[in-house]
Parts: structure tokens; sequence; C-alpha cells
């Protein structure tokens, strides 16, 4: 699965996206303005105006490394794009995750690692997905219909764009493949913000959707511990590892407690030379009063620092039946769900892809078109990573991303090419380049 290869089916994916525009004579076709705003993401420019303006110079190789033909000025770009419905743009995700799955890569991500001193676990091979909220958009002037709006006492607004995010993550790798985004929203004809949990529930069908029959663990912060996202998960065959605070979830924490007390649970301590690991556990706990249907099982982790006593208490709620077996697998996942934070938003942020810079904001879609092509672009670049060679052995040449992306940049503004495998090849000067100089 090369780049070449996920841009043919990327080309062709775009070529099956309804023109919102009603006249049919159109100067630019919706699929170059497409492949345009991912190849912007690609590359990596730091601006919309910079793509556009580095066009003439790159035409030839964007024609043949990408399939573009044509290039709208920044303006008519950000017009075109801003009617096109999220939706189209949004199912495309999910696709990548069964094109994974159809060629066997899927099974990177399955949750199978050994505990240290006890057999191998793996937790009938589940595929871990976080889940978290993320914003990418905010300005007190800039706005669209779309806009989330936080007022303040001084009569003030602010209006952002959040999304709500599903990647599939494994402990021990670290490459994230993103399965879906939700933009959290006003919907129609409401006037009060969207929030997480009823951006879940458009989310959630999505995620089963990339990954099909595959078993599914869901993890999340305190705010998805509730009933009606634990129903829902349940809804779909999947299973949960959710994060819980005693202040928000009060009614597992007194029976554990209570159980914990009477000495009813069942702990596990390891120790290495700098922290002792305290590994507390109980099954078959409701999870409140009034959803007495509703078992879960209870995770408590404690790291202790030998050297400062620092303490680090972590609990979780789950449905995966806990075992002496299971629990440092489990606790492991749970700790995993910060790559959401760390390998998705803060590399989306900081390396190179400008995740909360505004590329354009429009009137309706806009926004959330560019982030969903944005990430479309992180996902080629995550599988790259995963599964490329070539990839790899450019980005340790390069020594980091950031450097990386600055080449191919080099490479594809200045020397004619015909695919992305090309410039992989010449940066880790597998190819070898003539130069000839005519004076």
């Amino acid at each position: 699965m090369l780049f070449d290869d996920l841009l043919i089916d990327l080309q062709s994916k775009f070529s099956t996206i309804p023109d919102p525009r009603r006249q049919y004579n159109h100067k630019f076709s919706l699929k170059n303005v497409l492949l345009s705003g991912f190849t912007l993401f690609s590359l990596k420019d730091s601006s919309l105006l910079s793509y556009v303006n580095q066009y003439p110079t790159r035409k030839a190789n964007l024609k043949s490394v990408f399939g573009i033909t044509q290039c709208p000025s920044d303006s008519g770009f950000r017009t075109i794009l801003d009617e096109v419905e999220p939706t189209s743009l949004q199912k495309i995700l999910p696709n990548y995750i069964q094109l994974l799955d159809e060629n066997g890569h899927l099974a990177h991500f399955l949750l199978s690692f050994s505990n240290e001193g006890f057999k191998k676990v793996n937790l009938d091979d589940f595929l871990l997905i976080p889940i978290d909220g993320v914003q990418y958009f905010s300005s007190p002037t800039i706005n669209c219909e779309c806009c989330l709006e936080k007022k303040f006492k001084n009569g003030s607004t602010t209006y952002h764009h959040n999304a709500l995010t599903a990647v599939i993550a494994h402990p021990d790798l670290p490459q994230v493949l993103v399965v879906a985004s939700e933009e959290i929203k006003k919907q129609d004809g409401q006037k009060k913000n969207d929030h997480e949990l009823v951006a879940a529930t458009r989310l959630i069908p999505m995620i089963k959707e990339g990954i099909g029959a595959r078993k599914a663990i869901i993890g999340g912060d305190s705010l998805f511990a509730n009933a009606p996202f634990i129903r829902l998960l349940l809804s779909q065959n999947l299973h949960f590892l959710l994060s819980i605070k005693e202040g928000y979830q009060g009614y597992p924490f007194v029976q554990f407690n209570q159980l914990s007390q009477d000495k009813k649970t069942k702990i596990w301590i390891q120790n290495n030379k700098t922290h002792q690991y305290h590994y507390e556990f109980a099954n078959n706990l409701l999870l409140n009063g009034q959803n007495q249907d509703i078992k879960v099982n209870f995770v408590r982790f404690k790291a202790t620092n030998l050297k400062t006593g620092e303490i680090l208490t972590m609990e979780w709620i789950t449905n995966i039946p806990l075992s002496i077996d299971n629990i440092q697998a489990v606790v492991k996942a749970g700790r995993t769900r910060w790559k959401i934070e760390n390998e998705t938003f803060n590399t989306l942020k900081n390396q190179g892809y400008y995740y909360d810079h505004n590329f354009g904001h429009g009137k309706k879609y806009l926004a959330q078109n560019l982030a969903q092509l944005m990430l479309i672009a992180f996902t080629f670049d995550q599988i790259q990573h995963l599964l490329s060679p070539l990839f790899n052995k450019a980005l340790i040449i390069c020594k980091s991303k950031k450097m990386l992306w600055i080449k191919i940049r080099e490479i594809v503004d200045l020397i004619p090419l015909k695919s992305m495998e090309m410039v992989f090849k010449i940066i880790t000067k597998e190819l070898k380049l003539k130069i000839e100089i005519i004076i």
C-alpha cells in the first residue's frame, strides 16, 4: 500500500463526490479542487495562498504525481469547497481502515502483547480506539453557520470549531490511524451548542463502518462514562475502557472502595528499579442506581516513584472481564488513550500540518472540509510510516518529520517527477540524479 497506490484510490473516490454547483460548465472541476486540498496538506504548505503561488513552478509534478490538471485561485478554491457536503469527505476515512484490513495490515494494531511474568494476553485480539474532542479553530470575529459559540460576561463572543475524532492506537506502536472524525456543531434550527456526547452518536456508526466485524475497545475520558454512551456502544457490539473520576461517577467508587476495605478486590503488585505498580480490580459492579442493568468492571492503577514517593493514580471502568492474567494489558491499553492527544492532535498542530491554522473559514462547510482533507493526508502519512521501508529510511535520513516535509517540497519544486516513490528514492539516494548544466 504505497502512497501512489493510495492516491489512485483517492482520485477515484474524489471523482464520485457530488458537485454542489448547479451550472455544469465549470472552469475548475471539483476533483481538481479536492486533490489540490489534499496535496496542500500532503506537501505541508503553510497556507493555501502559498500552495496557489507555487502552482506554476510545480505544475508538471502536480499533474504527474497527484493528478492535478487545474488550480483555481485561493478565493476560488475556498468558494468551491465551501459548498461541498462534509459527509461526502467523512465517508473516505473509514474506507482506508477497511482497505488496510483487507490487505492484512490492520493486524499490526491488534492488542496482542505480553504481560511481564505472565502468559501472552491478547484480549481476544481487539482493536483499541480512543476518542477525544479537539478544537481546531477559534476567532472573536470570523464565524460561519456551523460555528460553536462561547459567550462571555462582558458581552463578547468567541467562535470556534471542534471535532470528535477516533483513532486506532496500539501501546507499542508510534503510528495511529484515524477511523473517523465528526464535527461538534450547532444543529439546524438550534441555538445551543452541540457537545461531544451528541457528536458521539454520529461518530460511533462511522467507527463501526470502518472496522466492520472486528472487535474493538472504545477508550475515552470520564465525560463518556455514562449510561447513554455505554448503551450506544453495547448496541453496536463494542467494548469500552473509560476513565472515571470520583466526583462525576461516584457510584462505582463507593462499591469498589467498600470491596477494597473488605479485602474482596484482587491485587497484583509489580516492582522495578524506579517504580512500584499496584493493580487492584473488581468485576460486576453497578454503573449507578438508575441503570442497574449496566454492570461494569473497575480498575485502579497506582504508580509510585520509589525515589520521590510521588503517586500517580488512574481508574477505569470496562466491560472486559478482569483477571490477574490480563490486568496489566488492560491498564496498558487504558494508558494508551494519551496517544490521541500526543500522536494525533499534537502532531497535527506542531509537526507541519498546521491543524489549528485558519486555511480558510467560509460561510458554510469550508473549515470542516479542510479539516477532513488534512486528516486524509495525515492518514496517508501514517500508513507510509507503518508500511513503507522507503518512507522510514527517508525519515531516518532527514531526522525529523518536519525536515522530511521540507525535503519533499524542495524535490517537488525542483526535479521532474513521476511518482511519490521517486521522491523517497531521491531522498534515500536509491535513485541518483544526473545534473546537466547548460550555459
